[in-house]
């Protein structure tokens, strides 16, 4: 494996500079990398087959590098649900994508997370974090027509895929991520997904 990413850009990325070599990501405005990423995230919002829920506010605090994306069936047929008088639980076991606002990457993997729901009203639930363990880890079967359909779109908008074997890898440096996922040892997928509470 050859080094992709150098140290001078991953310390870009852990500073918060947007990286780039095309528009909108060599304005460096990370509010226009923002508008980017929701018109490519409003493409997959005309799916017949997922439901689509991202999440632009840094989970209600602090700055996240990215964007986090929970993909689901709107058949339902990726949710367990079960019934307790007035409160409904659903169990989603569906896919996870993270897309980085500071450069044109992305990644996804599985993820489980439950919502709840009180006479019909949203009541809350857990959300999930992306690892490097869990790229690439989905069921194929289910949803590799989902995975081919948001690969043709983010490809269109010229963001590449990550893998695991790129971001598994330890960083061979020494730096402060301004991160509360993640503990030394760092490896280089902190440095593209942070979120400084």
């Amino acid at each position: 494996m050859t080094d992709t990413f150098t140290e001078e850009y991953l310390r870009n990325l852990v500073s918060g500079k947007v990286q780039g070599n095309f528009a909108p990501f060599s304005t460096g405005d990370l509010f226009a990398v923002e508008n980017y990423i929701k018109q490519m995230l409003g493409r997959l919002k005309n799916s017949r087959t997922v439901k689509i829920e991202a999440d632009y506010d840094a989970y209600g605090s602090g700055f996240a590098s990215y964007i986090s994306v929970k993909i689901s069936k709107k058949d339902k047929s990726d949710t367990t649900i079960s019934n307790e008088s007035d409160l409904l639980l659903e169990w989603k076991e569906g896919l996870l994508v993270y897309i980085s606002l500071l450069s044109p990457y992305w990644i996804v993997g599985d993820a489980n997370w439950s919502e709840n729901y009180l006479d019909r009203k949203y009541q809350g639930g857990s959300m999930p974090f992306l690892r490097p363990e869990h790229i690439d880890n989905y069921d194929k079967e289910m949803w590799q027509p989902e995975i081919t359909a948001i690969n043709e779109i983010f490809n269109e908008y010229r963001y590449g895929l990550l893998t695991k074997i790129e971001l598994e890898k330890h960083l061979w440096f020494d730096v402060e991520i301004p991160t509360i996922i993640a503990d030394k040892p760092y490896r280089v997928f902190d440095c593209f997904f942070y979120w400084e509470d």
